[in-house]
C-alpha cells in the first residue's frame, strides 16, 4: 500500500530475533523501497556499544551519508570490530540462550500477573516479542494523584524494584500514561521471580491507598 501511494515505509526491526511463538518478518520481504533500522543492542546484547545499521533504497544513499557525516562521522572502530563476532556460530548459540531466558522470565511475569484478580488480563499487551510486558492498571486501580507514576515510585521506594510508568510511551495530552506501566524482564529469571514476589507483597497496600482516595 505504501508503494502504491508513494509513501516511504520506515521499519524499526531492532527487536528482531526476540520473539515467542510468532516469527517476525522484515519489511524487505514486502517491499524493496522500505527503510530498515536495526541495531546490535537487543538480540546481540551489545547495548551501549552504539552500533546499528540501515538498509535503504539507492536513492537515499547520498542523503543518509550527508546526515551521518554531520551527526557522528562513523561508528566506533572497536564496536565494529567486536560486532564481527556476532555472526559466529558460537555467538549465535550463546545469544539463543539469552532469548530462552527472556522466554522463561516472560512466562513467570505473565503467570504471576494473572494471579492478581484486579488486573484484567485483557489489559496486558500481547508480549509477543522484545523483553517487556506493558500493563494497564484500569480506571478502578488508580485515583487522582495515585496513577502508575505514583505506584512505580512507591514500589521502588518500598520494595526496591523499578517498574517504568507509561507516561514516556503514551500521548502526553491524554491520561493513559499515568494508568500504564512497563516491566522489563531482561534482568534474568531469578530477578523476574523476586520482582513479582515483591509486587504481590506490595499490591494490597497499593489497593488500600487507591480505595481510600476514591472514597474522598
Amino acid at each position: 500500500l505504501c508503494d502504491q501511494e508513494g509513501i516511504t515505509f520506515l521499519s524499526d526491526e531492532i527487536y528482531h530475533g526476540i520473539s515467542y511463538g510468532k516469527e517476525e518478518a522484515t519489511a524487505l520481504s514486502y517491499s524493496k523501497k522500505a527503510i530498515i533500522i536495526n541495531s546490535f543492542s537487543k538480540y546481540y546484547s551489545m547495548s551501549g556499544w552504539r552500533l546499528g545499521w540501515m538498509v535503504i533504497p539507492d536513492e537515499f544513499i547520498d542523503t543518509i551519508n550527508s546526515l551521518q557525516q554531520n551527526m557522528f562521522i562513523n561508528a566506533p572502530t572497536i564496536s565494529q570490530t567486536a560486532a564481527l563476532q556476532c555472526w559466529e556460530d558460537e555467538s549465535i548459540a550463546e545469544l539463543e540462550t539469552h532469548v530462552e531466558k527472556y522466554r522463561n522470565s516472560r512466562s513467570i511475569i505473565l503467570e504471576e500477573l494473572s494471579k492478581i484478580p484486579q488486573i484484567d488480563t485483557m489489559n496486558i499487551a500481547p508480549a509477543d516479542g522484545g523483553f517487556y510486558v506493558y500493563v494497564d492498571l484500569g480506571e478502578e486501580n488508580v485515583a487522582p494523584g495515585l496513577g502508575s507514576v505514583a505506584m512505580c515510585k512507591a514500589f521502588l521506594e518500598e520494595e526496591k524494584v523499578a517498574f517504568t510508568p507509561g507516561n514516556d510511551f503514551e500521548d502526553p495530552n491524554g491520561n493513559l500514561g499515568d494508568r500504564r506501566f512497563r516491566i522489563s524482564y531482561a534482568g534474568g529469571v531469578e530477578t523476574a521471580k523476586e520482582a513479582l514476589n515483591r509486587f504481590h507483597r506490595f499490591w494490597p497496600s497499593w489497593l488500600d491507598r487507591v480505595r481510600l482516595a476514591q472514597k474522598k
